[in-house]
């Protein structure tokens, strides 16, 4: 059997190097390890030699770190992650006999590079080993370097570890070779008779049960245990699996992970794209991850955590929703200060803090009856209270010689929580507990300008002074529901379209047909000679080049002669498309919002009532759900 002239030339190399010349174990790296790789094809620029790991172990040390050498099967930068790994390569001092401590430095490696295959040597001994995520690593070879010059052993080193060899490895048919190998012991397993009525017993009894915040809900092969969060307070949640590989193992999520990973793609299937932690390996297989735990399930499995996950999550949702509307806090930038929570309001002078928290020590409740003696003492904030019921909780987080001032969340005045109590609800007004909108219209026109007037004589303060510095927030938006003018959707669109362009999984198109309907609908009569119709065409341009399906595509239509009317017809297009296909890419949906706001903002629109109402109908949920995710997805991802 021939031998490749690549062959030839890496054994050559072999039989003439001399490993007298190495002396440390730069040396390792530099005059054996490099030059090998070379001749085994590897680019160098598909080399990284200070691989930054985003991760910390105190068994790790900085030298350590240092030392290792991975190569990926692409040169671009940007693209060099565990999904492009080949192989890491571990250099020992020249004299060094106990392999194990690099084999380990190794593996952890490997947990977060994912590579096919893991290399440590001194320069005189090679390990190879294949890396295996869910199972122990294998060894390829375990050899000393002067045996690579037999031919054989030279051509089965150089055909395993070449870069033509790994370079278009598919990392996941391992992974689904593994899978399919335990699926089969399983349901080998389940064949025989006096196993098999044990085995059927252990699959879960469909329920869903709620008591307060606790929240499982549970089918056959997936059980979701969840704690719901309560005023902004943490929530938290475990998995567990039903199948006979999986059954035992717990893998707990914590309030950050829930939020971050599980509450987008609800209501979708698996294989969409549509969710952040499912990755689909092969028609019936899915990868999940779930907190620091990677596992393989079949449909079935990957359909039930699905549905248990809509569920759970959609009272996740719901429950921090409930509580934002309820108080009015939406508007407001949620903030958490050694342990107290609450939302800003807005800033003053520190000068005017002083004053209005010694009015409120002045005015306590236990000391007068008028209408002003309503605070209760407190050290540093101020509380509304008179001793029967608390208003609301002042918080102040200073800076410089500026005071913010938060709307504290204070578990005394949510005590209804604690008991799982719903009617709490029923306190939240003027005469019971003050949400947080309620709380700054008081502070702004009831409480700073009567502090002001009751020292400004006594200390002969100027209120312009006071109050140069206090935050004027910008005009509230009109609701969605009370919109008459078609530029007050504007603000509202730009808030979705900042959502899209982060977002990266498909969305359902069950969330987005109404609204390029409407919204295509309410421009549809613009005046032609709209300004920027080169943007408009770039715009739809990028969306047709994405639609590789579509009946026209982009080579067949003149973009140079387009007109408004042919924008319109493509955002036709784009309707009949989409009742075609479950999900869509967000950067078109991203496209297609950038071209309705230039067209609102830009164009003579000739529109009706009706046309207006049917756009604010369909924009309120998309704007909701962008509001949820900015707010409280991508803080936590």
């Amino acid at each position: 059997m021939s031998i490749s002239e690549s062959i030839k030339k890496f054994i050559k190399w072999i039989q003439a190097f001399d490993n007298r010349i190495l002396q440390n174990e730069y040396d390792v790296g530099t005059k054996f390890v490099l030059p090998m790789f070379q001749y085994l094809g590897y680019p160098d620029k598909c080399r990284q030699s200070k691989y930054p790991l985003k991760r910390s172990n105190s068994e790790i040390s900085e030298k350590k770190l240092e030392i290792a050498l991975i190569y990926f099967a692409t040169d671009d930068l940007v693209k060099q992650n565990a999904d492009t790994s080949l192989i890491i390569v571990i250099c020992l001092e020249p004299h060094t006999t106990n392999f194990q401590q690099a084999i380990e430095q190794a593996k952890f490696y490997s947990k977060y590079l994912n590579p096919i295959l893991f290399l440590i040597t001194n320069g005189y001994h090679i390990n190879v080993f294949k890396y295996h995520y869910y199972h122990a690593e294998e060894s390829i070879f375990d050899i000393n370097i002067n045996l690579l010059i037999n031919h054989d052993v030279g051509s089965d080193f150089y055909n395993k570890l070449s870069f033509e060899s790994l370079k278009n490895f598919d990392k996941n048919v391992n992974k689904v070779s593994r899978y399919t190998k335990l699926n089969l012991l399983e349901k080998s397993i389940k064949y025989h008779s006096n196993l098999n009525a044990n085995l059927a017993t252990t699959d879960f009894q469909p329920s869903i049960n709620q008591e307060a915040n606790h929240l499982i809900v549970v089918k056959s092969k997936v059980l979701i245990e969840c704690n719901l969060p309560k005023a902004f307070s943490d929530g938290n949640c475990n998995i567990q699996f039903s199948s006979l590989i999986l059954r035992g193992l717990k893998i707990n999520l914590n309030h950050k992970y829930i939020l971050g990973k599980l509450t987008t793609g609800l209501n979708t299937q698996p294989h969409w794209g549509c969710r952040q932690f499912i990755k689909q390996l092969d028609n019936n297989i899915f990868e999940i991850f779930l907190g620091q735990i990677t596992i393989i399930l079949s449909e079935l499995e990957t359909l039930e955590l699905c549905f248990c996950i809509d569920i759970v999550c959609r009272e996740y949702k719901n429950s921090i929703i409930d509580f934002e509307t309820t108080l009015e806090t939406w508007k407001f930038e949620f903030v958490d200060i050694f342990g107290i929570r609450g939302f800003h309001l807005f800033s003053v002078d520190s000068k005017l803090w002083d004053l209005m928290q010694r009015f409120a020590n002045k005015f306590n409740y236990a000391q007068g009856k008028s209408e002003w003696h309503l605070f209760h003492q407190e050290d540093i904030s101020i509380r509304v209270s008179r001793g029967i019921r608390d208003r609301t909780f002042i918080f102040p987080k200073n800076d410089a010689d500026i005071t913010h001032i938060i709307y504290e969340i204070n578990d005394t005045h949510l005590q209804y929580l604690e008991r799982g109590d719903t009617s709490w609800r029923q306190e939240i007004g003027p005469l019971g507990i003050w949400t947080a909108k309620y709380t700054k219209q008081w502070l702004l026109k009831k409480y700073i300008p009567k502090v002001l007037d009751y020292y400004s004589q006594q200390f002969k303060l100027s209120k312009e002074e006071l109050l140069k510095r206090l935050e004027k927030y910008q005009c509230e938006l009109t609701p969605i529901e009370k919109i008459d003018d078609i530029k007050e959707l504007i603000p509202y669109l730009h808030d979705i379209q900042s959502w899209l362009n982060i977002y990266f999984e498909n969305i359902a198109t069950s969330v987005l047909h109404a609204y390029y309907r409407a919204f295509t609908d309410l421009v549809r009569n613009t005046d032609s000679s709209v300004t920027g119709i080169d943007y408009i065409t770039g715009n739809l341009r990028r969306v047709e080049w994405g639609n590789a399906s579509e009946k026209f595509s982009h080579n067949s239509i003149d973009w140079t002669n387009w007109n408004f009317k042919d924008a319109i017809n493509c955002l036709d297009r784009q309707i009949a498309r989409l009742n075609t296909c479950e999900y869509e890419n967000s950067l078109k949906a991203d496209l297609i919002t950038r071209t309705f706001i230039w067209i609102i903002e830009n164009g003579k629109i000739c529109f009706s009532q009706a046309q207006l109402n049917a756009a604010k109908q369909a924009l309120l949920p998309l704007w909701e759900q962008s509001r949820f995710e900015m707010r409280h997805v991508y803080p936590n991802r």
